[in-house]
């Protein structure tokens, strides 16, 4: 039913007497005392209302305001605001959480530096306390008062025997690094090493052509013996004779031993099958000095080869040891100061340290981080190792405790290590990245890096088989200069002034892989990654 007046259903329902009609109770009494009639003019008192009851009693309509396009949308705005003010409360507290996150962060970060810093002095104390149990012995009595035999305990004993295999091999590498450490620190440049003037009229001497195989052609690494026993001065004519000697390993696994003077082949290995060679060495000091070297390969060995004179030359024959021990690619080697041992790196995260003479790898180190080693060095003394790995980052560790003392880490070095170099006087430190065209030069009694040089903008600009860097940093035997290899070019900077005295490109446009000083400074024998041939550059 519906209310005669207003047309919606009546919320107090009354019916009139006389006409019979609907209306809601108010609206009836308001017409009633306005006029006294009903709308059609009936006339009409209170007395002739009558109330009607409704099961179920009348719902209240929807309010007229909703029932318009107008009013629906007013109201999605209104719920819109709402929605929009809770998300600002919740970012607003989100935002309060993460700086809450960031000050836990922070504290955290705190703690593991002040942790870190009190490790080191512990280890600054223990070192005090090793130097001074090697000097006071400790004395013990026994039950009935006798003195027991003195005896004298360092704090690392156990550590070194581990590291280096006993301490017969620790008292070797104390006595080497002795006798190397008082004559280099008064050493001068030898006799005859070449002036900067001879360095800067630098010029191709010669080539060795066609080396290695067709198939996975290329040379991935060189060495010289480039010590002044080894020179065309030498007394001994064997050994004058082996200074014209490259010995190049390649693509294809073997290694070879060419003259560069006379063009000829001297001696050849099939030395790690099919699996390429990343790393070959002399032993140029020691009881092997110039009759033996090491090389490292993609088969995780490292072997000892040993050159036997017969007749009619030189011969290789098989490997005098295989070191194994390893589980990833060799990436570098680096023969001990005193001939009878070397450091090898490895992609497995690993570095380690064998014995030549007996042909065992002896102990096998790692750090906590689990980096792969992508290049080694040994410090002129022999007893520091340098190891660059493949996240940029460098590690100085002494070698008698295989402890990392030391790490370097700079943003300009991208990549992984290319390569390293300690300086012959003991105290500078060349490092290099295979993603960029920088050197850093390190102090090594402060550990700090004193100069960069920026190849950028001259070979280091030049980017070849899209690739740019620096593939080979290396130090002369009479630490006057510093070769840098980018790119398909050489420069040679001057020790101490830095600055760069010659720059040329070997090879043409095929990218330098490898370098290495001759006798005296006086030529550089380079091999780049495409070509089979070695060139010389000298006066």
């Amino acid at each position: 039913m519906f209310c005669a007046i207003s047309g919606e259903p009546p919320q107090e329902p009354v019916v009139s007497s006389k006409s019979g009609l609907v209306y809601e109770k108010r609206l009836i009494l308001k017409h009633i005392a306005d006029g006294g009639s009903e709308p059609d003019g009936t006339p009409l008192s209170e007395s002739d209302l009558i109330n009607i009851k409704s099961v179920p009693a009348t719902v209240r309509p929807r309010a007229p305001t909703l029932n318009s396009v107008p009013s629906l949308l007013a109201l999605l705005q209104s719920e819109w605001d709402a929605g929009m003010l809770e998300t600002h409360t919740l970012r607003t507290q989100h935002k309060q959480l993460r700086l809450e996150l960031s000050n836990a962060l922070y504290e955290n970060d705190a703690a593991k530096r002040v942790i870190a810093r009190l490790a080191r002095e512990r280890d600054a104390a223990r070192a005090a306390l090793q130097e001074i149990s090697s000097v006071a012995p400790v004395e013990r009595n026994h039950v009935d008062g006798e003195k027991e035999e003195t005896q004298t305990m360092d704090v690392d004993t156990v550590d070194t025997l581990e590291a280096v295999g006993g301490k017969e091999n620790a008292d070797k590498l104390d006595a080497t690094a002795a006798m190397l450490s008082k004559t280099r620190k008064k050493r001068k440049p030898p006799v005859g090493t070449a002036s900067v003037e001879e360095v800067q009229s630098f010029s191709t001497q010669g080539e060795i052509p066609s080396l290695h195989s067709t198939t996975n052609a290329g040379i991935s690494c060189l060495d010289l013996l480039s010590l002044p026993a080894f020179s065309a001065s030498s007394e001994d004519s064997s050994s004058a004779a082996k200074s014209n000697w490259v010995l190049t390993g390649g693509n294809d696994g073997t290694v070879l031993i060419s003259d560069w003077k006379t063009g000829s082949q001297v001696a050849s290995a099939k030395a790690h099958g099919n699996k390429k060679v990343t790393a070959v060495q002399w032993v140029d000091q020691g009881p092997h000095q110039g009759s033996a070297f090491v090389s490292g390969s993609h088969d995780h060995t490292v072997k000892l080869w040993k050159l036997k004179e017969d007749g009619d030359g030189w011969a290789l024959g098989k490997a005098a040891h295989v070191i194994k021990g390893h589980s990833g690619d060799i990436s570098g080697l680096a023969i001990h100061p005193s001939g009878e041992f070397v450091v090898s790196g490895s992609l497995d995260s690993t570095w380690a340290f064998s014995d030549l003479e007996k042909g065992v790898q002896i102990s096998r180190h790692a750090h906590d981080e689990k980096e792969a080693y992508s290049s080694v060095a040994i410090h002129p003394d022999g007893l520091i190792v340098g190891t660059g790995t493949t996240d940029s980052t460098v590690r100085i560790w002494e070698l008698k405790t295989a402890k990392n003392v030391a790490t370097l880490r700079d943003p300009q070095l991208l990549g992984k290590i290319s390569s390293m170099s300690f300086s012959e006087n003991g105290y500078y430190f060349a490092t290099a990245a295979a993603d960029s065209s920088i050197v850093k030069l390190w102090d090594l009694r402060k550990l700090e890096n004193f100069h960069t040089i920026d190849l950028s903008g001259a070979a280091g600009s030049i980017e070849y088989s899209g690739k740019k860097g620096v593939s080979k940093v290396a130090f002369d035997y009479g630490a006057g200069y510093l070769g840098v290899a980018c790119a398909d070019q050489i420069s040679i900077f001057r020790n101490k002034q830095w600055d760069e005295l010659i720059k040329f490109a070997p090879s043409g446009a095929s990218a330098v892989v490898d370098f290495k000083f001759g006798s005296y400074s006086k030529w550089i024998a380079s091999a780049s990654g495409t070509e089979r041939k070695v060139v010389v550059t000298g006066v």
